[in-house]
Parts: structure tokens; sequence; C-alpha cells
């Protein structure tokens, strides 16, 4: 196993880690128990998680829903990507497209493609500032 992968490994378990150490600041004071109701797991099973386990998708939005906590930031805490996000990638073959060519251009550096994804949500917003300008009265 090369040093990249490693490093690459090292870096997800911390993430892990330190999600993992959030939910329980989350948790505050309530029970295990309690919480393991709500989620309608084990506490072995949420004690794992909160030692750095791995959660499924669907009890990272659990998890969000129980402590009152936006989906998004949880899933990007523990380096997946979020439902919705996940599903427009998915439901939408021009930004598939989009991504892969730019991740496989290799003639782009790293600053160049942040420079270029920059362009584009801001040309996202300019979008959604006209239209919403348009729509009202």
């Amino acid at each position: 196993m090369n040093n990249s992968s490693d490093d690459l490994k090292r870096e997800q378990a911390i993430k892990q880690f330190d999600a993992g150490q959030y939910l329980k600041q989350l948790r505050g004071e309530k029970s295990l128990a309690k919480v393991c109701k709500l989620l309608k797991i084990t506490p072995a099973h949420l004690s794992e998680i909160e030692r750095g386990r791995m959660p499924s998708d669907s009890l990272i939005s659990a998890l969000a829903n129980v402590y009152e906590v936006n989906e998004d930031d949880l899933f990007l805490l523990w380096g997946k990507i979020p439902t919705l996000t996940k599903r427009e990638l998915l439901n939408r073959c021009s930004l598939q497209d989009m991504l892969t060519d730019i991740t496989h251009n290799h003639d782009l550096t790293d600053t160049e493609k942040d420079e270029l994804y920059g362009k584009l949500y801001e040309m996202y917003r300019n979008f959604m500032e006209n239209k919403l300008s348009k729509e009202m009265p």
C-alpha cells in the first residue's frame, strides 16, 4: 500500500473519530438508551459510532433529525456526500459528464479546478439572483 493511500485512510479515520465525538457532544446529558430508542438502534451501535465507526447514510439522516442539526453538515463531517447532492448527481447526466471531464483533465491543476468550480458556483448564484428579481412584482 502506498503512502497516499495510507494518508487517506488515516485522514478518514480522523474524520470519523471527530464526527463521533461531535455526536457525543450533541447527545450531551441525554442517555444513550433514550437516543437509541429514537434512532431504533442498540446502545452498542451508537457507542461504536460515537467512537468513530462509519454510520449508514440513513442513520446519518436520522441522527441529524434527532439532534436537530443540518443533515448536509453531518454527512460532510464523515466525509460523505449528502443524500440530496448524491441524488442530484445521479439524476443529472450533464453534471456527471462535467465532473468526470474536469476530474480526468490532467491539463488542469487543482488550483485551476477550484477556480473553475468557484466560477460555476458564481454563475449559479447570478442565475438565481436574476431569476428571483424577475419573479418579484
